[in-house]
């Protein structure tokens, strides 16, 4: 039977679509078995991680601290999204504006 590592994510820390992004990142060296469950009045995300080879480059414990990092990550990314959406969004209609593609006066072009 081949060796696993169980990992275990607060959901008040990490989203889940964050955790899954992380353990994507990893899917040619290991498969995932992602769960949430309730534990000490809270939630947490468990993650098994099965190596799909025996010979993991750095060894399990290594995988986990990568999976970790990239949790980390991602939930970073995240939160740089949300915080910049307002002005992305202004960027992106600004230069949709000078394309001709929407109307001033909200009448669409005709061709």
């Amino acid at each position: 039977m081949k060796e696993s590592l169980v990992l275990e994510f607060d959901v008040a820390a990490y989203l889940l679509a964050t955790i899954q992004k992380a353990c994507y990142r990893f899917t040619n060296v290991a498969s995932f078995e992602i769960q949430q469950r309730k534990r000490d009045g809270g939630e947490v995300v468990v993650v098994t991680v099965s190596p799909l080879s025996t010979k993991s480059e750095g060894g399990l414990e290594h995988l986990g601290q990568l999976i970790r990092n990239e949790a980390l990550d991602q939930s970073l990314r995240e939160q740089i999204r949300s915080q910049t959406e307002g002005v992305r969004n202004l960027v992106l209609a600004h230069a949709f504006s000078k394309t001709g593609l929407i109307a001033r006066d909200g009448v669409p072009p005709t061709t």
